[in-house]
């Protein structure tokens, strides 16, 4: 499966090119160019907890350059993710929801205000692997097996790990991948590869997590049970999450707080406490603190978009 030009990127930004030996020099290459046995479950305890590092992000505004004048994606924005909290972004396309992640991965500088994770800037936070990505897209090496790409970015970053950092193994079994350890990404299903990225995610133990739509691409059959596992994972070590969707009853279903965005320029409209109690069942479609979040989210995109259309 070949890399887009945007995923080597992302590779790059998140996998620093100064490499240990393990990674090959075709690999070193590429990276450069781009400028992103028994089997216990036990992934060992965690050094780097998400209590040490919430987000802040304080009045940021993004203003991009362009040959037709500058665009502000973001303005004032201003929200806090609280230690080992999940917040889901919403917001219709062009709302800044993948700008306001990449600020607080690192990939963006905002142009005004500023954003810490922990004591940290992004940069930093980011370099010394308090911060996981997943991108919409799984962004495998084709040339790695499952476990080889699982474990890639604990080879190749120099920052500071965990002293008992998650056990690959015990990663991709905790991911339904037990079996599939030598097999390379073209032998995988669409949902095995994205199973795999999540695993990468997980693997360093960092203890916040950037999600941009990574369930986007999937079946909703197969959608529904990375929501459920993706929440498995979570409950294990407890980091820190923001999530981007488009889809209503993903934002609800993974969220302490729901986030809706407005457009032209991007910023937090509404806030929205979820509070449903974790682990669920599929019954939690039926309760009514399920059915009152999504009725609100529903209300608050509908006011955004009017909002919107009224001020172009």
């Amino acid at each position: 499966m070949a890399l887009t030009v945007v995923q080597w990127v992302c590779l790059h930004r998140f996998v620093r090119p100064h490499t240990a030996m393990a990674f090959s020099e075709v690999e070193r290459a590429c990276a450069l160019r781009s400028c992103g046995s028994n089997v216990r479950h036990s992934w060992g305890a965690r050094l780097m907890t998400s209590s040490e590092f919430p987000i802040h992000v304080n009045a940021v505004t993004k203003v991009f350059d362009t040959k037709a004048g500058s665009v502000e994606a973001l303005t004032t924005t201003t929200l806090r993710v609280a230690p080992g909290e999940i917040v889901v972004l919403i917001g219709a396309s062009g709302c800044g929801k993948t700008t306001l992640l990449r600020c607080i991965a690192g990939l963006e500088a905002p142009t005004s205000g500023a954003i810490t994770v922990g004591d940290e800037s992004p940069a930093a936070a980011r370099s010394n692997r308090r911060i996981g990505f997943v991108p919409q897209e799984p962004a495998l090496l084709p040339w790695r097996t499952v476990q080889a790409n699982v474990a890639l970015l604990t080879e190749v970053n120099r920052g500071p790990l965990p002293l008992e950092r998650p056990n690959p193994l015990a990663l991709i079994a905790a991911v339904g991948l037990a079996g599939f350890e030598s097999a390379l990404p073209h032998e995988l299903s669409g949902g095995m590869r994205q199973r795999v990225a999540l695993a990468r995610a997980f693997a360093t133990g960092a203890p916040v997590l950037l999600m941009d739509e990574p369930f986007a691409a999937l079946d909703e059959i197969t959608r529904a049970d990375m929501r459920t596992l993706l929440l498995d994972l979570w409950q294990r070590r407890r980091p820190s999450i923001v999530f981007t969707t488009h889809s209503l009853e993903e934002a609800v279903l993974l969220a302490d707080r729901v986030l809706v965005m407005g457009t032209r320029p991007g910023r937090v409209v509404e806030e929205i406490s979820v509070g449903l109690e974790r682990p669920f069942n599929d019954t939690i479609v039926d309760d009514p603190r399920y059915l009152t979040a999504l009725r609100r989210v529903r209300v608050a995109l509908r006011t955004a978009r009017i909002a919107s259309e009224t001020d172009r």
